[in-house]
């Protein structure tokens, strides 16, 4: 029987915002593990397992934001002290811009990489107010090396690749269990993206239910990939603030001002004291017209490519730092 792994021995950190994500998570474990004690002071509940041979540490937040992102990554990495680095997986609102990949998309992924000034991710509402203009302030960690070395392998890979493990990760949610049904695909013909300056005509009702103008759909062109269910993948910069954006207008002046091709709401927190990459599944598109629909398909999309992360990362690399960590704790012999 092999030895139970013990709270040294989990290396990657995995956080979640909402339970949509949270069961995405752990469907793409390749093993469960029994849940392990942790000290009071700890609230997180976790949920353990491992992928390609890496222990892995699942936790949620009780709600989205910057603050509870902080609170949470600082309780885990007291209780599993060899954390090496973490992953922020979840859903995002995408700016409809056309990258190296082709335009962004609903059910498409967006992942931090340093470009330009900008570390992968930025907190586009931190700074100083002064007269007639914000200053922004302060800058975020980039992601671990290593994990930016695994995400450009697996572009590599994949792109020669005649089967997509993504697809493959998806298929392993399975959609005929009632609570996993939401993680369907909802079908390139409720992809719709409006005018900036169109607002939704009355919150909380669908698009369909309250009227808004088919006309003032902007058309789509059709990229290179003919497969809808294909997930393309972008990468550069993330942006992280506590307000939920809702506004196209102001998603599109944001995005022109820092090139970002995301929103969400966990990074910086998290990046204040531990190196993390950031793997969106685009939701929305940050406009009045933001609804639900999505929320499903985009999170198995975001976990499918986290999964599959872990198979292009040293293993041997993670098992030398936990080894060079519990000689510094140790000390000289």
């Amino acid at each position: 029987m092999s030895k139970k792994p013990a709270h040294g021995d989990y290396t990657v950190g995995w956080i979640c915002s909402l339970e949509v994500e949270q069961i995405a998570a752990l469907e793409m474990l390749d093993e469960e593990h029994d849940r392990l004690p942790q000290p009071p002071t700890d609230h997180n509940v976790y949920n353990l397992g491992s992928i390609a041979g890496h222990n892995v540490v699942i936790a949620g937040l009780h709600q989205p934001g910057n603050n509870p992102a902080a609170t949470v990554v600082t309780q885990m990495r007291t209780t599993f002290p060899n954390l090496r680095f973490g992953m922020l997986v979840g859903i995002g609102g995408g700016v409809p811009m056309k990258t190296d990949n082709g335009m962004i998309r609903l059910g498409d992924i967006v992942v931090s990489k340093p470009a330009g000034s900008h570390s992968g991710a930025v907190q586009y509402d931190h700074g100083k107010a002064k007269v007639g203009q914000f200053e922004r302030t302060g800058a975020l960690a980039p992601p671990p090396v290593v994990l930016l070395n695994a995400a450009q392998d697996l572009a590599v890979r994949r792109a020669r690749s005649r089967k997509d493990p993504l697809e493959e990760n998806i298929q392993r949610i399975d959609t005929s269990i009632r609570g996993l049904r939401r993680y369907k695909h909802p079908g390139a013909t409720h992809n719709y993206l409006y005018q900036s300056h169109y607002i939704h005509k009355t919150p909380g009702v669908s698009c369909a239910e309250c009227g808004c103008d088919p006309l003032q759909r902007i058309p789509r062109t059709i990229d290179d990939v003919d497969d809808e269910l294909y997930i393309v993948v972008h990468r550069g910069t993330i942006a992280s603030g506590e307000l939920v954006v809702k506004d196209a207008m102001l998603r599109d002046a944001l995005a022109e001002e820092h090139n970002v091709l995301c929103f969400e709401m966990e990074a910086a927190g998290a990046l204040t004291d531990f190196p993390c990459i950031v793997i969106r599944g685009i939701s929305d598109y940050c406009d009045s017209h933001k609804n639900d629909q999505w929320h499903g398909y985009a999170a198995a999309a975001a976990a499918a490519y986290a999964r599959q992360v872990f198979f292009h990362m040293p293993i041997d690399e993670v098992k030398r730092f936990v080894l060079l960590s519990d000689r510094y704790l140790d000390g000289p012999s």
